[in-house]
């Protein structure tokens, strides 16, 4: 919980972006920042990314403490990775890193019970308890798993098209989006890590084609993995308790989201895009 006289720096981050607040005086202030997750990001860039792009923004505000909840976050090395780069540009400051399973834990449940699903760039879920992760759903990332994000959809959308199965209504809206010839495309996903947040975007781009039959099968196709992947690792949990969403492809595509869910027999309470309001209200109440 917050005290009062404290400033405290909260964060929520995934691979493609880092939501910070800062709790100062009964104020919220709020930040965002590059994604930092260490599978992804370099040491010197995520220091970086805390130098240039965050610290300027406190104002010189004096930090106490930071509650860190991130994506690749969830081994003990990580953990201590994470918390030595914030050491370094907020030396003296005392910092706890948590997983982004926790944070969303968090937002969507509080003091409840429920399944917390995590469908962003790329995905997770655990069962949450106790104010904590009780049980998460192992994950192979991207490109071995993530089933249901917006890497997993994505490339899904971005196969057919360079194989020429996309449907000519899709693949014409999508060359208007991106403007890119082949060579560019691939210049893009020459790492896993470049390739997954590439076609995490050709994910939410096509957003607006979500009601053409051909999208509407690939994003069945991609949710019900997840959901089934849920079912396997949690059989009494999904069947007692809710499950919570959080991420921008949960959001963006919702309406499919609890369609699958429904046809699976699956109740989903809630779907926040961005968790961190709802996290802030929990360290500030």
């Amino acid at each position: 919980m917050y005290y009062c006289g404290m400033n405290m720096l909260v964060a929520d981050s995934g691979a493609s972006k880092t939501d910070w607040v800062l709790l100062h005086d009964g104020d919220k202030q709020f930040i965002q920042t590059e994604g930092l997750n260490p599978h992804i990001v370099s040491p010197s860039q995520f220091l970086n990314t805390l130098s240039k792009e965050l610290k300027p923004n406190l104002m010189g505000k004096s930090i106490s403490r930071i509650q860190f909840y991130g994506s690749g976050c969830g081994s003990p090395q990580k953990k201590e990775n994470v918390r030595s780069f914030l050491r370094e540009v907020f030396p003296g400051v005392k910092v706890d890193v948590k997983t982004d399973l926790d944070g969303a834990g968090l937002a969507l449940f509080s003091k409840r019970q429920g399944i917390v699903c995590i469908l962003g760039t790329g995905s997770s879920a655990g069962f949450f308890k106790e104010n904590a992760i009780d049980r998460q759903m192992p994950s192979l990332g991207y490109p071995l798993g993530d089933e249901g994000s917006g890497s997993y959809i994505g490339k899904e959308i971005l196969v057919a098209y360079l194989e020429g199965r996309l449907h000519k209504d899709l693949r014409v809206y999508l060359e208007e989006q991106l403007k890119m010839d082949l060579d560019e495309i691939f210049a893009q996903v020459q790492t896993p890590e470049m390739a997954k947040l590439f076609v995490s975007r050709l994910c939410k781009l096509m957003s607006k084609k979500s009601y053409h039959p051909e999208m509407q099968n690939i994003l069945d196709h991609g949710f019900c993995d997840f959901l089934n992947k849920v079912k396997e690792h949690f059989p009494e949990e999904s069947a007692a308790h809710q499950l919570g969403f959080v991420g921008s492809i949960a959001s963006v595509y919702e309406a499919e989201l609890r369609a699958c869910a429904k046809q699976m027999g699956l109740e989903i309470s809630s779907v926040i895009r961005t968790p961190i309001e709802h996290i802030a209200f929990h360290f500030s109440r």
